[in-house]
């Protein structure tokens, strides 16, 4: 399948706003492509070249992107900007400038490969690599899927579709009906993975989903809570229910697996935030506790990280538990604000998942005691 005619489904997506109307456009677009392109396609829809957890980003600035286009089109960066400030939108402004110009047809594939190249570059020099890279694409495009090319990069593809839409496209694409949505959502809750879902279903139908589980270093979604006035109307909704201390910190999705080293403690540790968003950097001191604690060789859990006062160990407010999500000055800051994990929910553990598991089950086979080899806390 060539870029043009995914760009020709990106149009049309943009002058639309019914759902019913895009969930059968992306479902027509899902029947003709591959599986391959499938998995791409999901991520070209988000913008990206990889999973929303995973911290790969483009990093292309309009002005990066204005020098591009002057290559690709052989004109000056002062005449690219013109028709930028006169069509508003870069994209629009490479498909005018692409007109009466040389192309090829180029496929989703060899775009995609390009664009992820472009996204993995960093480093020394990476800039002049991505201009490179991405004023080759250009030139070779033809007008329209200049337009696309343009603005995937700069996060300016405006679909305003969730992943939710694509779901319900995906069982389109298989019998018309959103009647296969929950099908498709539940192994998306454990593997949120649009790419990895819409390869699936296309090469192997909704029974290829059945056996997805949970990967460690892929998230698991998290359960939110609905917040309810009153202890009495809890009960009346839910019947039968437990109670559990509230912590007033941030949610955290631990994944551990223990790799074939000297050193049979160490093992891969990544968490998550309640956003997907891969937070491992930021809580070097709860990775080490991760690394020296577990005992399991695979565990995927969840707990609440909470701030404490290392001189009094008072758990402190929210707002300074928040200081250590951050990407600059970590260990200064660990040491400034100390964190304990309390893990309260276990996911998968030595190749059992417990995610369908009811409450009282999971809570009476889940034995810290085995998991963590002294108390975190």
């Amino acid at each position: 399948m060539t870029f043009h005619e995914l760009s020709i489904y990106f149009e049309k997506l943009e002058s639309i706003s019914s759902r019913l109307a895009i969930t059968e456009i992306v479902a027509d677009l899902y029947k003709k492509a591959s599986a391959i392109e499938s998995a791409q396609i999901s991520y070209l829809l988000q913008g990206r070249v990889v999973p929303v957890f995973e911290a790969i980003e483009f990093g292309i600035a309009d002005k990066t992107m204005i020098k591009a286009i002057a290559i690709a089109v052989g004109e000056t960066d002062e005449l690219v900007l013109q028709t930028f400030k006169k069509l508003g939108d870069l994209g629009n402004a490479a498909e005018e400038l692409k007109k009466h110009k040389k192309s090829s047809q180029l496929s989703i594939t060899e775009v995609f490969s390009d664009f992820k190249k472009i996204a993995e570059t960093g480093g020394k020099g990476s800039q002049e690599q991505k201009l490179a890279m991405l004023s080759g694409l250009i030139a070779q495009a033809d007008p329209l899927s200049a337009k696309y090319i343009v603005r995937i990069p700069l996060g300016k593809l405006r679909l305003g579709f969730s992943d939710m839409t694509i779901l319900d496209s995906l069982s389109w694409m298989l019998d018309g009906t959103k009647d296969h949505r929950k099908e498709i959502e539940k192994p998306y809750n454990v593997r949120p993975d649009l790419g990895f879902i819409a390869a699936t279903v296309k090469e192997k139908g909704i029974k290829g989903l059945a056996k997805t589980i949970p990967t460690s270093g892929t998230p698991i979604l998290m359960a939110r809570a609905n917040r309810l006035s009153s202890s009495e109307e809890i009960i009346e909704k839910l019947g039968k229910c437990a109670v559990e201390m509230k912590y007033d910190g941030l949610r955290l999705q631990v994944h551990f697996k223990r790799q074939a080293t000297n050193d049979k403690r160490k093992g891969m540790v990544k968490m998550f935030s309640r956003n997907l968003e891969d937070v491992t950097t930021m809580f070097p001191d709860i990775e080490q506790a991760v690394q020296e604690q577990i005992t399991a060789d695979e565990v995927i859990f969840e707990g609440e990280v909470v701030a404490y006062n290392p001189k009094t160990g008072v758990h402190v407010p929210f707002q300074q538990t928040m200081q250590r999500k951050r990407k600059y000055d970590i260990t200064e800051k660990a040491l400034e604000i100390p964190v304990k994990l309390f893990a309260f929910e276990l996911l998968f553990a030595n190749g059992v998942n417990y995610i369908h598991e009811p409450y009282e089950k999971r809570q009476k086979e889940t034995d810290w005691d085995e998991i963590w080899k002294t108390d975190p806390y």
